[in-house]
């Protein structure tokens, strides 16, 4: 895990900043998330926040040569009446409310102090309702109608599409004035600012949206988006797995132990590559690992040179009809293998329950893990984890590091980071039938009938 990087600052965001109605600048909305992130911890203790300016630049991609922008940026946020629309599930509207956005905002010596009035610390630390926001995705848009729409269709990306939402919900939504007439052509709405805005967020974040339009009789009268996993947002992280995987050897299978290792190898790759757990289980169970391994290498040598443009789609072609130079036949796994049962019960699940009992399962594992050290081997392990904190550098390793010294682990966010510390450190790779085994009797338990207390 690397602190300092911005890519695992998933920011909790309440829906009812989201549901943003005031027109907000890119620049706004960027610096207004960040400041949610920095004050996150202490919302409920502290009547005012710190960051520094340089760290707020920094975190927002602006040049920190030239505070000007941000500097109006903070006045303007300081100043703006936020009016915002909660909405539920289905696209309807639950609670309304309006309120200033900050309370107050003030540079002195280097640093940003701001504050939030009661009413929004209350309802951004206690989301009912939330959506995570990846502050390095953000950086990336350069349209504000882009980051609204992506902040907006974010939380639906395990339900797979928003409700219907009607024209005016979204224009305010998207920081539309009512007073603006030109967009009150759909057409001229749809073609300057609803195409060009999903085409941002399919170009430059982790979400691929499709539009939707519902009509009456030929008149538009609401749009709902789809919302899925952006697999070529993996491409680069996949080009550089393929250049390092170049000078990997392959591991060694000459006991049972290292086969499993093997399988967990191919498996981790598979996922890295943007597969999904439906279509690694597939793989797994249908082909040697010598078969996928050098399946795998082709494909990593065609990405390299610029020939693949949707890996995960490649990669299953490549184990459907072999893209080896000198083709034998597949290497199938036999069908009589004893773990066949448990994974084909496991298969048979949905996926939405699968990736629940996964998450539940890896949990599981990391906390009998940490249950097994004793209290030196406890404090060792936290000592290592503050010495990579301490290490980092970057706005999110100081954040990190000051939080830590502040709460220990009682943060929720150091907590969070520990974990996954904790995980790499302590978990051993594990076997897919191992998973398949514990879905299988998580899901036999949920149906056994309550018993009587007698």
């Amino acid at each position: 895990m690397v602190v300092a990087d911005l890519a695992d600052q998933n920011l909790k965001k309440h829906i009812a900043a989201i549901h943003i109605n005031n027109r907000l600048t890119l620049t706004q909305r960027k610096a207004s998330n960040v400041l949610l992130y920095n004050a996150y911890e202490s919302l409920l203790t502290a009547r005012v926040h710190r960051i520094r300016v340089k760290d707020l630049a920094e975190a927002i991609g602006f040049n920190t040569h030239n505070l000007d922008p941000l500097k109006e940026a903070l006045k303007t946020l300081a100043r703006t009446v936020l009016e915002w629309n909660i909405l539920d599930e289905d696209g309807r509207q639950e609670e309304w409310g309006a309120t200033t956005l900050l309370a107050q905002a003030v540079i002195r010596g280097g640093y940003c102090v701001y504050a939030y009035s009661p009413e929004l610390c209350e309802k951004l630390y206690r989301p009912e309702i939330y959506a995570l926001l990846n502050l390095s995705i953000q950086r990336k848009f350069s349209s504000s109608y882009a980051l609204a729409l992506y902040e907006n269709c974010l939380r639906y990306r395990r339900i797979g599409t928003t409700g219907w939402i009607g024209l005016d919900i979204l224009k305010r939504l998207l920081g539309i004035s009512e007073a603006d007439g030109y967009y009150q052509d759909f057409r001229k709405f749809n073609d300057k600012v609803i195409k060009p805005a999903v085409r941002q967020v399919n170009d430059t974040s982790d979400l691929v949206l499709e539009i939707d339009y519902q009509r009456d009789h030929r008149r538009i009268t609401a749009v709902r988006f789809r919302v899925s996993d952006n697999p070529q947002m993996l491409l680069f992280a996949q080009h550089q797995a393929g250049l390092a995987a170049a000078e990997e050897p392959p591991p060694a299978v000459d006991k049972p132990e290292d086969r499993l290792q093997r399988l967990e190898h191919v498996r981790e790759k598979l996922s890295t590559f943007g597969l999904s757990a439906r279509q690694i289980r597939m793989a797994l169970a249908t082909y040697q690992p010598d078969y996928l391994e050098e399946n795998i290498a082709i494909a990593e040598r065609d990405m390299t040179a610029g020939k693949v443009h949707n890996l995960p789609a490649y990669l299953m072609a490549a184990f459907r009809e072999d893209y080896r130079a000198s083709k034998v036949t597949k290497p199938l796994l036999p069908s009589n293998s004893t773990t066949a049962p448990a994974q084909t019960e496991e298969a048979a699940l949905p996926e939405a329950q699968q990736e629940r009992l996964r998450t539940q399962f890896l949990a599981a594992r990391l906390q009998a893990a940490l249950d097994r050290l004793t209290q030196v081997e406890r404090k060792a392990l936290e000592s290592d984890y503050v010495d990579l904190l301490e290490r980092g550098d970057g706005f999110e390793a100081r954040l990190i590091l000051g939080l830590y010294r502040k709460n220990g682990l009682h943060s929720k966010i150091v907590e969070s980071h520990f974990r996954a510390f904790a995980r790499e450190r302590l978990v051993e790779p594990y076997d897919e039938t191992e998973f398949a085994a514990y879905a299988s009797s998580q899901s036999r338990n949920e149906h056994e009938p309550l018993k009587e207390v007698s």
